[in-house]
């Protein structure tokens, strides 16, 4: 199940942001200063094959791969990046997501499932 991660860091002229974390998913969602969620971002199959969709309230949904920064012989760690576009399974993202959002609040995941049943806006 996701856990929120409550000393999440907060960046100096960014939205509020929340995280919350599974050995399988995580969940990012900023707030502007009223409380409503400007965007989200679910990170799922964690590891090398790593894949992350995005929601903005400005342009929808988009879905990417996620270099995961662990890869090439002798180097250090990277701090994972977003790759190009990938094909989206969006009921395996909502399987994904669904299968450990029963504990956040009520109103957060019925918009995140609103949203991943393509009402990208």
């Amino acid at each position: 199940m996701l856990t929120e991660v409550t000393q999440t860091r907060q960046n100096a002229g960014e939205p509020r942001r929340r995280w919350f974390t599974d050995r399988a998913v995580d969940l990012y969602v900023w707030y502007d200063d009223g409380g409503t969620v400007l965007q989200f971002q679910i990170c799922y199959d964690k590891g090398p094959a790593e894949k992350a969709l995005n929601w903005n309230a400005g342009s929808g949904l988009s879905h990417r791969g996620v270099d995961d920064g662990e890869s090439g012989i002798f180097r250090m760690k990277s701090t994972p990046i977003l790759t190009g576009r990938t094909d989206l399974d969006l009921d395996a993202v909502r399987a994904a997501f669904a299968s450990v959002a029963g504990t956040l609040e009520y109103d957060l995941h019925e918009f995140i499932m609103h949203k991943l049943k393509g009402s990208p806006k």
